[in-house]
């Protein structure tokens, strides 16, 4: 059951309650904030729609047969395509331990049954927010990176700092490159990047070889011609 009806704070979300009276009136108080609402009766029907479906975020209960909400956790956060989802737990286990292992497992918030609408809307709005500028931050830092390089960076962080290095800096124009950048993705683009680079310092060691073998050469004639001029210099004195 979906509601096409969106605004800037909706979402796409998933209700997985093993109670159809629960899923019911999550979902009816859900599409009166215009989010899109869509249902699951346990742990393996969702994981399967979430393979399936792009969905932004998740409402999940515990006690649920087939796999409970702990299984289907584990299994989100493992999967590096689903674990950027964030998942929202609501139990009636009021339990330390059972917030504890759910925060532990990557949960994203925990609702104790029976959930309090504002409190609802308040943690999903909070939840679609911080999904929404994780997204922009890995589109961003996919623009200037490999996809690698960008798995890296988001699960890792940035760090400044780092370890100072004697290095030689050189500032390079390529014709159009704003336009071949845009063109390309960005594992092609480093991939030219480093072919570009690769001819331009072999040219520059080639140059700077010939220079030096210039300047040896340069200096052994002078040398040798200001050892001549003295021997003739000193032969003038003698005689």
């Amino acid at each position: 059951m979906l509601n096409n009806r969106r605004s800037n704070d909706s979402g796409r979300l998933l209700v997985v309650d093993d109670n159809k009276v629960n899923r019911l009136l999550l979902g009816r108080g859900l599409e009166g904030r215009g989010h899109q609402v869509a249902f699951a009766k346990d742990g393996r029907e969702a994981l399967d729609m979430l393979l399936k479906q792009p969905f932004d975020l998740v409402l999940l209960d515990i006690m649920m047969p087939v796999l409970d909400g702990y299984q289907v956790l584990a299994e989100l956060t493992s999967d590096k395509d689903l674990r950027n989802i964030p998942v929202i737990m609501t139990s009636a286990m009021d339990e330390i331990d059972s917030v504890a292992k759910c925060i532990e497992l990557g949960a994203e918030d925990y609702l104790f049954k029976p959930v309090n609408p504002v409190l609802l809307n308040a943690r999903i709005s909070a939840s679609l927010e911080k999904k929404r500028l994780r997204d922009q931050q890995r589109e961003l830092i996919n623009k200037f990176a490999t996809t690698e390089v960008a798995d890296e960076l988001i699960a890792d962080g940035f760090e400044l700092g780092g370890k100072y290095v004697d290095a030689t800096a050189l500032f390079a124009d390529i014709r159009s490159f704003t336009a071949i950048s845009e063109s390309r993705t960005p594992t092609e683009v480093i991939e030219l990047l480093n072919t570009y680079f690769t001819l331009m310092f072999d040219s520059c060691i080639t140059m700077l070889l010939c220079n030096k073998l210039s300047f040896l050469e340069n200096t052994i004639s002078q040398h040798t011609i200001l050892c001549i001029l003295t021997c003739k210099f000193k032969r003038c004195e003698v005689g």
